[in-house]
C-alpha cells in the first residue's frame, strides 16, 4: 500500500518514493509485524515504523496495523472507521505483481488494488502533514483519472462494503467538493502535480461520488 502501490498501479508513474508502507492484518494470537522487524535488527523510526538496512541504504518501513477485534467492533468515528475498513480491504484483496529494478532480481509481492488505495488515502489525508496531504490528494487524482486503473478503481469502490462506501463518500465530498479549492492548492504545491486544475479536482469528486453512491 502507499506511494509504491500507487506507482505500481498507474499506467504512467509520475513520482518516485523511497519509503515502504505495508498493512499488518493481525489476528489476536499473532505477533505484530513491527515487533518482528525490530527483533530481526530493524531500528524503530516513528510511531509505527522502522529503518531497515539494505545493500542500497536504509529504507523506512511503516506498518499500519488492523486487528480482527477492530474489524468486529468498528469505531464510531467515520474517519477511524474508514481507516480500519479500508486497510483491511486492501490487505484482503491485494494481488501479486512482479517488481523489477535494474541490478536486482525480480520480486513478486502483494500490492493493494486501485479501489482500496483510494479508500485508504481518502482517510489518511486527515492525519497528514501539509506536504503528505498534497501527495495523497494528488495520488487520488492520478489513480481516479488513469486510463487503465481509473475505471477499475471505480468498479471496485462500487462493490465495496456499504459502510466503507458511506464513510468514503463523506471524505470524497469533503476533499473534492466542499474544500476543492484548498485541495487544489495542496496538490499544486507538489512539484510533480503538472497541470492539475480545479476542473480536474471537481471531476474526480464527481466520479468518486458516483461510484460510492452506487
Amino acid at each position: 500500500m502507499g506511494g509504491l502501490a500507487v506507482m505500481c498501479r498507474l499506467s504512467s508513474p509520475y513520482r518516485a518514493t523511497v519509503d515502504l508502507d505495508t498493512v499488518d492484518h493481525r489476528a489476536a494470537h499473532e505477533r505484530s509485524q513491527l515487533e518482528l522487524l525490530v527483533e530481526t535488527g530493524a531500528t524503530r523510526s516513528g510511531p509505527s515504523g522502522v529503518l531497515i538496512d539494505t545493500p542500497h541504504g536504509e529504507v523506512q518501513v511503516d506498518v499500519l496495523e488492523v486487528t480482527d477485534a477492530e474489524i468486529e467492533d468498528l469505531p464510531a468515528d467515520p474517519t477511524d472507521r474508514l481507516h480500519v475498513q479500508s486497510h483491511a480491504w486492501a490487505a484482503s484483496t491485494a494481488s501479486a505483481l512482479e517488481l523489477d529494478a535494474a541490478g536486482l532480481k525480480p520480486l513478486t509481492v502483494l500490492v493493494a488494488e486501485p479501489g482500496p488505495i483510494i479508500a485508504m488515502k481518502l482517510q489518511s489525508i486527515m492525519n497528514r502533514g501539509s506536504a503528505k496531504e498534497g501527495t495523497d490528494l494528488l495520488d487520488i487524482v492520478r489513480v481516479t483519472l488513469d486510463r487503465e486503473c481509473g475505471p477499475l478503481s471505480r468498479d471496485q469502490l462500487e462493490i465495496a462494503d456499504s459502510q466503507l462506501r458511506a464513510d468514503a463518500l463523506l471524505h470524497a465530498r469533503r476533499w473534492f467538493d466542499q474544500t476543492a479549492e484548498r485541495s487544489l492548492r495542496k496538490i499544486q504545491a507538489v512539484p510533480e502535480s503538472g497541470e492539475i486544475e480545479i476542473d480536474d479536482v471537481r471531476l474526480v469528486g464527481e466520479l468518486l461520488v458516483a461510484a460510492l453512491e452506487g
